[in-house]
């Protein structure tokens, strides 16, 4: 495992050319890489592109005619020799800095996803217990605390306690803090420190155990300089159950500190009580969450809503509906609520138009109680420039969020996608970028851009981005149906048939459909018509699975009335109408126009 360096640059002005070059030749000139020529000419290549400033030619398709003698031809999805030499060449620098390089002074390193290496400056000087890093290293990343205790089912709460102390350091300014769905990667593993920190870009991981017996608790937290392993800081606590809430203040203020960053000051919170307003001091945790009670029960639902089935979101909005009973004013569950049932119509489980009323509701109230918080902001955000078509108000909110608590991803993410509805590309790609520094093993976000570079026509990048998806997560569904759209705009209508045969979900099935009847293959594309409205019998099909199938069929009639009725539907996929690809047989017609009127989208 190479180490990392103190200083969070990833660009080639941290390192003089000289020194780069200095560099490399050591790597390639040593007794591991000599007889690799290959992996020498592989490493050559990307990192005097780098050098020279030419990284539009770091792409696969680039890669593989440049270095490996491919042809113009070349189909990444066939050929996988240049993601196959990647991890060969990460394999051996990692050999490498642990051997002969261990003592160098400049790494060289490649991470996965990527075919842009990075270079740093190494300090092999081990710090003592207590140091600070150097300033303007900025980037944490929280693991999940383990569990200690003999119940097992105390696992949420531990997490709870990892992703609160996540929640306090996102409000820091300039901080990079590595979001709950990568560092939840490493969940129930014995992985080094230094591991963590390359694969996460993080220069400090807190680490920690709980130990919950009755009323007693006792959390155990320690935080690690990534570089060199070496241990910066521990602490024991033992308090009530009710202490919890310091312990994470205290634990976010002793990490701040070894960063050197400032943590905001306590802001004045107002509390919506069924008889006035009152304005009071609140402790970073908002307030109505220091009852411990609300506080647990919050965390399970949570744990639910991050499973993201249907039957876990449902579960989740049973019990948090059961929680604002007993706490009215306790503004997360609201939020709560209004995710869960967001994820239920994003993903097509549910009607958006079934759960509009409440998830709207539900924001708004979240919102109101606690306006101070960036997920509140986020959420509200969210179902404005989703479900209400009002872009410029979620925006508004999503900005909110960001100066409230900066290093929010998903915040980033939500805003990027809502900026690719109006055709800003550059604004979705600026978002997804940030998401996707907060979030590196996140699936979703590179899914995501491979949408966006679909949408750019860039398809080789877009591919490349695919696979990198399935990587992080070979079963996700959202990068499966991109992959799809991708197939049929290349009509490579095999492709689709070959990506999409097996999968019942049904955006995936209408896309089907349309590739048969592109290839002339009429009777399969009816049975797969067939297949939705056998699926409607069971579950929500939206009207847009049908749309899609009636687009490659060039029923164009069946198209515009499937469409409307998926806006009224509330189906979140008919905002990106006016940038989608695949909906181009239908933009000369004056119909068309009007949908998009429909969404508030420029026409």
């Amino acid at each position: 495992m190479p180490p990392r360096s103190q200083k969070s640059a990833n660009t080639v002005e941290t390192v003089s050319t000289t020194a780069v070059a200095d560099q490399l030749a050591r790597i390639v000139n040593s007794p591991r890489f000599i007889s690799s020529p290959r992996l020498c000419r592989f490493l050559t290549h990307i990192v005097n592109r780098t050098i020279h400033g030419d990284l539009d030619n770091l792409k696969e398709f680039s890669i593989a005619v440049e270095v490996f003698d491919r042809n113009s031809e070349y189909d990444p999805n066939i050929d996988a020799t240049v993601r196959v030499e990647a991890r060969r060449l990460r394999a051996k620098l990692k050999e490498y800095y642990e051997d002969s390089g261990k003592n160098d002074a400049v790494l060289i390193g490649l991470r996965p996803g990527s075919y842009v290496p990075i270079f740093r400056w190494l300090d092999p000087q081990p710090q003592e217990i207590g140091d600070t890093i150097q300033a303007g290293a900025g980037s944490v990343a929280v693991l999940p605390f383990v569990n200690m205790s003999s119940d097992p089912e105390q696992d949420y709460f531990c997490d709870g306690i990892s992703e609160e102390i996540i929640n306090l350091l996102t409000h820091i300014a300039g901080l990079k803090v590595i979001a709950r769905s990568s560092a939840f990667q490493f969940k129930g593993m014995s992985v080094d420190v230094r591991e963590v920190g390359w694969r996460l870009d993080a220069d400090v991981v807190v680490e920690g155990s709980v130990r919950k017996a009755g009323s007693q608790l006792r959390i155990t937290a320690q935080a690690s300089e990534t570089d060199s392993g070496h241990q910066l800081w521990s602490e024991t606590f033992a308090r009530e159950l009710n202490g919890v809430f310091a312990i994470q203040e205290e634990i976010a203020q002793a990490v701040s500190g070894l960063l050197r960053v400032h943590m905001p000051e306590p802001r004045p919170r107002v509390h919506l009580s069924g008889r006035d307003l009152e304005a009071e001091t609140r402790p970073r945790v908002h307030a109505s969450v220091r009852d411990f009670e609300a506080y647990s029960r919050y965390l399970k639902a949570r744990v639910l809503i991050y499973q993201q089935s249907p039957e876990t979101l449902r579960a989740a909005l049973a019990q948090l509906r059961e929680l604002i009973e007993v706490f009215p004013d306790y503004a997360p569950a609201y939020s709560g609520i209004a995710e869960a049932n967001g994820h239920l119509a994003i993903f097509g489980f549910v009607s958006g138009r079934a759960v509009y009323p409440e998830m709207k509701t539900t924001a708004e109230r979240g919102y109101a109680l606690n306006p101070e918080s960036g997920e509140t902001c986020t959420v509200l955000g969210g179902v404005r420039a989703w479900f209400d078509y009002r872009r410029d108000e979620g925006y508004r909110l999503y900005d909110r969020a960001l100066k409230l608590q900066p290093g929010l991803a998903r915040t980033y993410r939500y805003r990027a996608m809502a900026l690719l509805c109006q055709g800003d590309i550059e604004g979705a790609e600026s978002g997804l970028r940030r998401s996707i520094e907060l979030d590196p093993l996140c699936a979703s976000d590179c899914a995501r851009r491979a949408y966006v570079n679909y949408v750019k026509g860039d398809l080789t990048s877009a591919m490349a981005d695919i696979e990198q998806s399935f990587e992080l997560d070979r079963d996700y569904p959202e990068a499966l149906f991109y992959q799809g759209l991708l197939r049929f705009r290349q009509e490579d209508y095999g492709g689709v048939m070959e990506c999409l045969s097996q999968s019942e979900f049904p955006f995936d099935v209408g896309v089907l459909a349309a590739a048969y009847a592109r290839q002339g293959r009429k009777s399969l594309a009816r049975g797969c018509v067939e297949r939705l409205t056998r699926l409607a019998a069971s579950q929500y099909v939206s009207p847009l699975a049908e749309a899609f199938a009636a687009i490659g069929m060039k029923d164009f009639e069946l198209s515009f009335q499937r469409l409307n009725e998926a806006i009224e539907d509330k189906t979140a996929f008919v905002n990106l109408l006016g940038i989608e690809p695949f909906f181009e047989p239908l933009r000369s017609d004056q119909r068309f126009t009007k949908l998009l009127k429909r969404l508030s989208l420029p026409a």
